[in-house]
């Protein structure tokens, strides 16, 4: 089960303004928010504090899978990122393609804050308030990648490009999100 406050804190917005994603993912881990497991993996700066999060939290939060499955979805993510950014015309050394990373970092944790936000103020989308489902996670995955010319099949979840999103998610968001809300009620947020 979810905290009962998903809502973004003024800590977790302080993390997110000082560009430290590797502590705002894990406020957001400590919450249970289902997207935090691969945000906290992928920007955990010593994987012992994630072996430890994952020894520590509750094996159905992470969905009875340890830390190679969790490790691999990051490293599988970073892989998704660099030749996402290649596809989209950045051109850069090794160093200028993690700071660009981490760029493409920041705007996704954003575009979450956003999409949390959004989804307390409507207050009927899905059954959880705060609680994201694969689309809003596939939209809000999207809306950053768009602002580096990522092709939106470089988000692990909508890969197929001709298989709709909707299947796409019934086929495999399990494997990083078995725990999302509904995406009853849901409409976009503005741009």
């Amino acid at each position: 089960m979810t905290s009962s406050n998903l809502s973004i804190t003024p800590q977790e917005r302080a993390f997110f303004l000082a560009e430290d994603l590797e502590n705002f993912w894990l406020s957001r881990l400590r919450k249970r928010d289902p997207v935090a497991r691969i945000g906290y993996a992928l920007w955990v700066s010593d994987v012992e504090n994630l072996k430890k999060e994952i020894r520590q939290g509750n094996p159905e939060f992470w969905n009875n899978k340890g830390f190679v499955y969790w490790e691999f979805m990051a490293r599988s993510t970073v892989v998704n990122l660099a030749v996402g950014l290649e596809q989209g015309g950045f051109k850069g050394s090794f160093a200028e393609m993690r700071k660009m990373i981490k760029k493409v970092g920041l705007e996704v944790a954003k575009q979450h804050i956003k999409y949390v936000h959004h989804d307390y103020q409507a207050g009927n989308i899905g059954q959880v308030r705060g609680l994201l489902s694969l689309k809003q996670m596939a939209d809000y995955h999207h809306d950053a990648f768009r602002k580096f010319n990522i092709p939106s099949s470089f988000y692990g979840g909508t890969w197929l490009d001709n298989v709709p999103n909707d299947t796409e998610f019934k086929l495999y968001g399990d494997l990083y999100c078995h725990d999302c809300d509904s995406a009853s009620n849901y409409q976009r947020p503005a741009q």
